[in-house]
């Protein structure tokens, strides 16, 4: 998984803005986050050697929208999140963020990573406290202490990231993003480092604060499971292109829950894109067919 640098982060952050005047009213953000990439590519290294991170990938994801996105290995997924947040420029096409070209990070675009990007120096509220006092919020410390609570760590408020464990980090990262109330939320697989349990309990906590506001969210993510769980749509990414090569609609009612899991509409979309991601995967592998024997 590709690390973005600290000085990066800190970018985002200093650009924060305040708390809205109805900030612990639960206003959804119905209407924002409509993302669009028009033929963007990216590519590292000289004329010649160079590494196509992606290829020609054109997307729209409408407002309020769950979309997840798969593939195997060094397709592309966190590139994609990268450009979406302004941490790396398309070498080709552009990104819209209703309708307004991406060109830097912003606070309408939060991360939220796999590995906790937390202040150790700090306790969980002044994390979370910490872009909005930036931007001369008079309500900033109370402003950090409702979506504390409404991750569940209220009583943790004083705590330092290591007397955390890894899923209340976790909890205090996406506390933090959501406070300021963005449009889009982009999440790198955040669970990807937790235990089978607390990953479970992860998911359906994001999926009730998502309910609640429905800011758009791009998920990356490894987990076939986790993808059908969580989202409206998956996209797949393929290897040699590194492109989109599938668009899945995942057809479960929502409120979501354990039983989900067990209907056949998911084990059929599970199976279907098993198969996809399979295909993708064994590019790396030389002949598919001789692997597959």
């Amino acid at each position: 998984m590709r690390n973005v640098s600290v000085s990066i982060a800190r970018e985002s952050l200093f650009s924060l803005p305040g708390p809205r005047a109805d900030a612990h009213r639960d206003s959804p953000a119905t209407g924002r986050g409509a993302v669009e990439l028009r033929d963007v590519s990216v590519r590292f290294g000289r004329p010649g050697r160079e590494v196509v991170a992606l290829g020609d990938v054109s997307l729209r994801f409408a407002a309020g929208e769950f979309v997840a996105v798969l593939g195997p290995s060094g397709c592309g997924k966190s590139t994609l999140l990268n450009v979406i947040a302004g941490f790396e420029h398309p070498t080709a096409g552009s990104i819209l963020v209703d309708g307004a070209p991406v060109t830097r990070p912003g606070p309408d675009r939060p991360v939220v990573f796999q590995q906790h990007s937390l202040f150790p120096w700090m306790t969980a509220l002044d994390n979370v406290t910490f872009g909005l006092r930036l931007a001369g919020s008079p309500t900033a410390r109370q402003h950090a202490r409702h979506y504390l609570g409404l991750v569940g760590l209220a009583d943790v408020a004083d705590r330092y990231p290591h007397q955390l464990s890894g899923g209340m980090q976790q909890r205090v990262g996406l506390a933090r993003a959501l406070a300021v109330e963005p449009s889009v939320l982009l999440m790198d697989e955040p669970f990807g480092a937790l235990d089978a349990q607390t990953r479970i309990l992860m998911q359906e906590q994001l999926l009730r604060l998502w309910e609640r506001w429905r800011h758009t969210v791009v998920f990356v993510t490894h987990d076939i499971d986790e993808a059908i769980f969580l989202a409206d749509r998956v996209v797949v990414l393929g290897l040699r292109p590194n492109t989109a090569r599938g668009d899945f609609t995942v057809d479960l009612p929502r409120p979501r829950g354990r039983e989900a899991r067990a209907s056949a509409a998911y084990q059929r979309l599970y199976d279907e894109l098993f198969d996809r991601i399979r295909e993708e995967t064994l590019k790396t592998f030389g002949s598919g067919a001789a692997v597959a024997e």
